[in-house]
């Protein structure tokens, strides 16, 4: 069961109840991301995720950690282009407390200059790891390419010398603008009810956010004027992405892309998986996933590879897309996807912690209350020809921009896929 609360200051407050377990997952979710951001702050939402845990002005950063800890308790936060969460999950029986120190730490972190300076430099880490991580590479090259000049294409993380200058008046002034009432939603999923989850709220958060009018920038869809961003390292594995403009968030057509998805390259059966591994043995993974905005939307296609492999691989690759324009899929596998979406939808409601984030996410983004019902009724709606047609749709046309992280290999990764 599913349930809605709007507060008066615009906070809205959706439970997702489940008496079959006993756990519960609170998340707070911001409607602040990269995406939100300018060049000259790009990087502030992540940086303001990390400092808010580095103490309050009655807890220090050992002390949170240990009031989770000591109930057995989990907390975390983490970043997006377009939303930060902030969460924590308990057994039902501390879920006051859990959800307590979790408002504390959202409401009341001191942002002391010398915890920022220790945060900073744990930051700078995780920017560096980056260059070690050719995936990650490879999908920052893709979206600065895909969005280019755009805040959708800029990185999650921000430029070191960003990160190297924010203060505790730029996470202020960033909260100030963003971290309010009316741009927060708060989702509860498990063991708890409706009215219970809205005493909690009442008690330990409504007064104490911050109650500033929001406003939000304009977003705007953006067109992909194509190309290909190389990034050539010494790595043993090169990584390619692929990415064509597709659906936004909540478009009708979306459960139409996940079927193809799953049929195409979301699976272990899929098309590119048994064909481009199983059968060539062309790449160690190889994988499709769409990645769906409020205005904007790309399906990708990865892949993982050996660099010598590189013009099989894309060639095996393009192979398949042409086919799936060619022919579509048949119905044998349309309604095998049926199912498998369906399953996996309904295995989702066993996870407190799904559900929170689904709950959370739809809230923020679509105004809209989670409902695993519907999505089935959704997918059940769409037809052969919608997926067919989907197809044609995104993979025809120059919306297709690509990335490749590896050794040099003089190979034209775009002129293959365009080819």
């Amino acid at each position: 069961m599913n349930e809605l609360i709007t507060y008066s200051n615009g906070l809205r407050l959706v439970v997702n109840r489940n008496p079959s377990v006993r756990s519960v997952a609170a998340g707070i979710w911001v409607g602040a991301g990269s995406a939100e951001e300018t060049a000259d702050n790009n990087g502030i939402s992540h940086f303001t995720e990390h400092v808010m845990f580095k103490g309050t002005d009655k807890l220090n950063a050992f002390e949170i950690a240990n009031a989770f800890e000591s109930i057995g308790a989990s907390v975390n936060a983490f970043t997006g282009k377009e939303a930060t969460c902030y969460y924590a999950k308990s057994i039902d029986e501390y879920t006051e407390k859990c959800f307590e120190k979790l408002s504390h730490i959202f409401t009341r972190s001191a942002f002391k200059a010398e915890e920022l300076d220790k945060e900073r430099k744990v930051i700078i880490e995780e920017i560096n790891m980056v260059e070690d991580a050719p995936e990650d590479i490879c999908f920052d090259l893709l979206a600065g390419t895909l969005y280019e000049n755009s805040p959708l294409g800029r990185t999650i993380l921000g430029p070191i010398e960003n990160v190297k200058r924010f203060t505790r008046n730029d996470v202020s002034a960033y909260m100030d603008e963003l971290y309010n009432a009316d741009n927060i939603v708060v989702s509860f999923s498990g063991n708890i009810a409706a009215g219970e989850a809205d005493k909690l709220v009442r008690k330990y958060l409504l007064g104490e956010i911050r109650s500033n009018k929001t406003v939000k920038k304009e977003k705007k869809s953006i067109a992909v004027k194509g190309g290909c961003a190389v990034r050539i390292k010494d790595f043993e594995q090169s990584n390619i992405g692929i990415s064509y403009k597709s659906l936004e968030f909540r478009h009708p057509m979306i459960p139409a892309q996940n079927i193809f998805n799953t049929i195409f390259g979301g699976s272990m059966g899929s098309r590119l998986f048994q064909r481009v591994r199983e059968q060539l043995g062309l790449a160690y993974s190889v994988y499709s996933s769409p990645l769906a905005y409020v205005k904007n939307g790309n399906f990708n296609i990865v892949l993982n590879i050996t660099a010598a492999n590189t013009e099989k691989a894309l060639r095996a690759v393009k192979n398949e897309i042409d086919r799936a324009v060619a022919e579509g899929v048949t119905r044998e596998e349309f309604e095998k996807a049926k199912i498998q979406l369906k399953s996996a939808f309904v295995f989702s409601e066993e996870s407190v912690q799904n559900m929170m984030t689904s709950q959370g996410k739809f809230m923020l983004l679509a105004n809209e209350l989670y409902s695993v019902d519907k999505r089935i009724e959704e997918i059940d709606a769409i037809t052969l020809n919608d997926v067919n047609e989907f197809i044609k749709t995104t993979f025809t046309g120059g919306n297709v921009c690509a990335a490749y992280v590896g050794k040099e290999t003089g190979v034209d990764v775009l002129g293959i896929i365009k080819g």
